[in-house]
């Protein structure tokens, strides 16, 4: 196991090139390691959630989440939009088998960043279920939340780029998720600043995380794990 950590050398780069990058800086390699990079619109994950509540099994829930990425401005300057939908279309799993599945809901979080950082300018979160939406709820209060800091928002970590945490480099190994089977996806483990553990596995010509798994305590019960698998991108 290498110990690397993650560098700021490389910012992201203008809106309008539709382009993230995270690099890593490997023990005393001269130059960083490419973790993150290239062009994408849009990204889709199978969110696979599980959780301990004592006496009962292990219990598993799925959603699908969609992030959309693009250009736009705010306040007259040039900014980045992501939106992202949680559907609720999902299975719900307890003792390896299927107990419930539930319809009819989804949730649209529609967040504005700054092109220059990770900055969230603006943004709102609205629930609907059976095709009835809620109050949205403002999300500029979560502005104080760097990404490095804690788990937060649909996608556990939004944007993807640039993360000021130290990681380790785990190598390679063949990885299976619904977007096909990587034989040969680089690992790196690491912590957000609040101590929840995060992995990711990445392989190249893949401009996002081909799988990342959260241990976000912030979810009930013991041992919470979420692990977003790519299903499919552009």
């Amino acid at each position: 196991m290498t110990s690397a950590t993650a560098s700021t050398a490389g910012t992201t780069a203008p809106a309008t090139t539709l382009q993230t990058q995270t690099t890593v800086q490997a023990g005393s390699a001269k130059n960083p390691a490419t973790v993150f990079t290239g062009n994408y619109h849009w990204a889709e994950y199978r969110n696979n959630m599980s959780t301990t509540m004592p006496p009962n099994p292990r219990f598993q829930w799925e959603t699908s989440n969609r992030v959309k990425r693009s250009s736009c401005t705010w306040q007259g300057n040039p900014a980045v939009c992501y939106t992202i939908t949680q559907t609720g279309d999902y299975s719900e799993w307890a003792g390896g088998k299927l107990v419930d599945t539930k319809d009819g809901e989804s949730i649209l979080s529609e967040e504005i960043y700054r092109s220059d950082s990770d900055t969230l300018l603006t943004g709102t979160l609205t629930d609907t279920i059976k095709g009835i939406p809620q109050p949205p709820v403002d999300l500029t209060a979560e502005k104080q939340y760097h990404r490095e800091d804690r788990p937060n928002g649909l996608m556990g970590i939004s944007p993807f780029g640039e993360m000021n945490i130290t990681l380790t480099s785990g190598g390679t190994e063949k990885i299976r998720v619904p977007a096909g089977t990587f034989p040969e996806a680089r690992t790196y483990s690491g912590a957000f600043r609040d101590g929840c553990g995060i992995e990711f596995w990445v392989s190249d010509g893949v401009p996002v995380p081909v799988q990342y798994r959260i241990a976000n305590k912030y979810i009930d019960g013991e041992d919470p794990v979420q692990e977003y698998e790519l299903k499919s991108w552009g």
